[in-house]
């Protein structure tokens, strides 16, 4: 050591005050002194085996500029001895807890004692992660480090109807992830048994309640009841175990909201002259043909295992043709008496599906499948029109009037000699309508719904004043609205949701498209002047594009 550097040693000393907290720097005023700066001081602390206390910055920088000037012997503190501590923060919901350890600067590590006092005065008593204490304790330091975590209210799941028969017709539309209805077969029929069960009904959980990590329970809400619809068709409450909706009747099942229904079926060889039209409460299954100026009514699904030829078919249901539907005239937008007798007219609430369909009116609630050919047509569907399996090349459409609200598809559409050929998608009065009389219906229910709800009110309060049965009654038809409210809800969201997909209604042609083809999309008109290959129509800003 220098002269100057003994000089610097002996005019300033470092000691710790009695309680042994404080750092003191002691100065003594000596001859030719020269200046020190922090490292000078950081060095001569640690070498008093200080370096571990925590030093006072603004302390220090004064130490230092007093150092250059005093002429009388002085003392500062500039550190101290700090324990380790930890500071506890709580989330908004109070299902989490974290802390932030401070390490210790020359006094205590940190102890599960203190661990345990600072949870106490945040009164976190519930959650409280052990294993991740003793990591804490171990490491000596932690960031907002997880130590508590609730535990997650779980509500209770609403009850549900299991279905019990594969298979099962479901009268409502389906579409795929693409919002494209699955080409298939609409299969054949299926039938049960008498007494045969058709749904479970699953109770709903009560669900597990909560706790917060300061022990607080957070109930849980739990499941709502779900019942079977009053009044299914050929289908009861087994009375054995009303958990189970069995059928009253043999036939074939329909699920539907709420419950199923049992339609009857008949099966019938041929629908001519020899059996008479036909007008039936439930399905029928035709094993051969419909013939010319034949008449078919049902309930439920109308299938033909043959050819139906210039007949009437009008279902609750699906209609599935086997082969083909043919008529023996072209289809007039406004035909007379015998121009109506020579086509094919079609009409079902749900999807109808054939070989091929040549001169013939189809007006479907949901979707038309065509395996191969739609020829001088008129098809309307609510949903969407496929003619050929997608990605064959296969199915034309030639002719007459194709139309659907979502899209339409084929491998070709028009034909070489330039037939007029007219594809509309993206406009569906129907549907408008339909949405239109659901919320009228929907509006009349909840109406009826209130006065329901102010006559139970008054029972409750008054039941002497209520007649005999009217308590019962009232709580049935409180069941019946509920169940007819939900129902007329879900058909309300589905047509919003159909309406709002029109919005990107398109036409897709996988090879060809014609001369004298008319596309028109939600009213605008492109007329094809020349043959061009695939692609796909849809409206843009600046009307139809073809891609």
């Amino acid at each position: 050591m220098d002269e100057a550097q003994d000089t610097q040693s002996q005019a300033l000393s470092l000691s710790i005050t009695e309680d042994s907290r404080k750092l003191l720097a002691n100065f003594t005023p000596a001859e030719n002194l020269t200046p020190i700066d922090v490292d000078w001081l950081q060095q001569k602390i640690a070498a008093a085996g200080f370096a571990q206390l925590f030093l006072f910055e603004p302390a220090m920088a004064q130490l230092i500029k007093q150092y250059a000037t005093a002429t009388a012997p002085f003392s500062l503190e500039i550190g101290e001895v700090r324990d380790a501590s930890a500071a506890i923060e709580i989330a908004a919901d109070k299902m989490s807890a974290w802390i932030t350890v401070t390490p210790p600067c020359g006094g205590i590590a940190l102890t599960r004692e203190q661990v345990d006092l600072a949870l106490s005065e945040k009164a976190i008593t519930a959650g409280i992660l052990d294993e991740e204490i003793d990591h804490l304790l171990a490491s000596g330091s932690a960031e907002k480090t997880l130590i508590a975590q609730g535990r997650e209210v779980v509500h209770g799941e609403d009850g549900r109807l299991q279905c019990l028969i594969p298979m099962v017709k479901d009268r409502h539309p389906h579409l795929d992830e693409n919002d494209i209805a699955d080409y298939r077969d609409l299969g054949g029929i299926v039938t049960i048994r008498q007494g045969e069960r058709l749904m479970q009904k699953h109770p709903p959980t009560p669900g597990e309640s909560g706790e917060n990590v300061l022990g607080q329970l957070i109930p849980a809400n739990p499941g709502k009841e779900v019942l079977f619809a009053p009044q299914l068709k050929g289908a009861m409450v087994d009375p054995e175990d009303p958990a189970f909706l069995i059928a009253e009747t043999s036939g074939q099942p329909v699920e539907i909201s709420h419950g199923m229904i049992v339609e009857s079926t008949v099966t019938l060889q041929s629908v001519d002259l020899s059996t008479g039209n036909i007008d039936f409460d439930g399905t029928i299954e035709i094993t051969g043909d419909v013939h010319v100026g034949m008449s078919i009514r049902a309930t439920g699904d109308i299938h033909v295992g043959g050819t139906v030829e210039a007949a009437t078919l009008d279902a609750g249901g699906d209609i599935i043709v086997k082969g083909g539907i043919i008529g023996h005239g072209e289809v007039h937008e406004h035909p007379d008496k015998k121009q109506k007798q020579g086509i094919a007219r079609i009409r079902c609430d749900g999807s109808c599906s054939a070989h091929f369909i040549e001169n013939a009116s189809v007006e479907t609630g949901d979707s038309i499948l065509v395996a191969n050919l739609v020829m001088q047509s008129e098809l309307a569907a609510i949903n969407q029109i496929m003619v050929g399996t997608p990605g064959t090349g296969t199915g034309r459409i030639i002719g007459g009037l194709t139309e659907a609200t979502l899209l339409v598809q084929a491998a070709s559409i028009g034909s070489a000699s330039g037939v007029k050929t007219r594809v509309m998608v993206g406009t569906n009065p129907y549907l408008h309508d339909k949405l239109k009389r659901t919320t009228q219906n929907l509006d009349t229910k909840a109406t009826a719904m209130i006065e329901v709800v102010k006559l139970l009110d008054f029972i409750k309060k008054h039941p002497e004043r209520a007649p005999a049965g009217v308590l019962s009654k009232a709580e049935n038809t409180q069941m019946a609205l509920m169940l007819d409210i939900e129902t007329l809800q879900e058909e309300k969201e589905q047509f919003e949701f159909e309406l709002v997909l029109s919005v990107d209604a398109k036409v897709v042609v996988e090879k060809a498209v014609f001369s004298g083809v008319q596309i028109e999309i939600a009213g605008k008109i492109h007329l094809v002047n020349t043959q061009t290959s695939g692609g796909t129509f849809t409206l843009g800003e600046e009307g139809i594009t073809f891609q």
